[in-house]
């Protein structure tokens, strides 16, 4: 996978990636570098700082799905071995975004959670059913390449904008579907004191993709 963008190209930081998903970045964070416990959870590259971009592509559509299975009960914190059990299962390392996780992969982490190694995995209100549909959901916002590995994301924080993370388009920075414009460029705009409506036209995008720009990445209205 060295020679793929998608896993091999750092697109932002931690801090910035944590925004455009809408998770905590302290949650992001951890997931990153791991628990005491445990490594990682997700495949990010080494940097000096936490400014500097570590994350690829493939960390970031990882992350997405980990926040599907945590909002749907499964603990990150416990699941470490867990993944372990889903790499052996499909074959490789990337199970975080196996297109089979809301099928397959849901049952392994089910059955996994009612061994003695996967004791609190799963919270208790959590049924196997509710789980599947809930990452199913997160999974709609993937979208996957001929070789089974995804290959953009649509990043659900900016709708009803439609933004998207596309690897081999705009150096993989964020850019709103149909102007191309980068989500960045908006904002930066937007910070300098622009008016929405200059940015708009500027932009070839809505007002409403200017405010959704603004929410998101500068926690305010426009």
């Amino acid at each position: 996978m060295d020679d793929d963008v998608r896993f091999a190209r750092p697109l932002m930081s931690m801090t910035d990636a944590a925004r455009h998903l809408g998770i905590p970045q302290q949650t992001f964070h951890r997931w990153a570098r791991g628990y005491s416990h445990g490594g990682p959870l997700l495949h990010v590259s080494e940097s000096e700082s936490i400014r500097q971009a570590s994350v690829p592509f493939i960390a970031l559509a990882e992350a997405w799905v980990l926040q599907g299975l945590r909002q749907a009960g499964v603990k990150p914190q416990k699941i470490r071995p867990a993944l372990e059990k889903l790499q052996n299962y499909f074959g490789h390392e990337y199970v975080l975004v196996s297109r089979e996780l809301a099928t397959d992969g849901i049952s392994v982490l089910w059955d996994f959670s009612k061994t003695e190694a996967g004791a609190g995995l799963i919270d208790g209100s959590s049924g196997q059913t509710v789980i599947r549909e809930i990452v199913q959901d997160y999974l709609t916002y993937v979208g996957f390449g001929a070789d089974g590995y995804p290959d953009h994301l649509t990043l659900k924080t900016f709708e009803p904008s439609n933004v998207v993370v596309d690897p081999y388009r705009s150096s993989g920075q964020p850019v709103f579907k149909g102007s191309g414009a980068r989500v960045s460029n908006v904002a930066a705009m937007l910070k300098a004191g622009e008016e929405p409506a200059v940015v708009a036209e500027e932009h070839g995008i809505s007002i409403e993709s200017v405010r959704a720009a603004a929410r998101v990445l500068l926690g305010r209205a426009a």
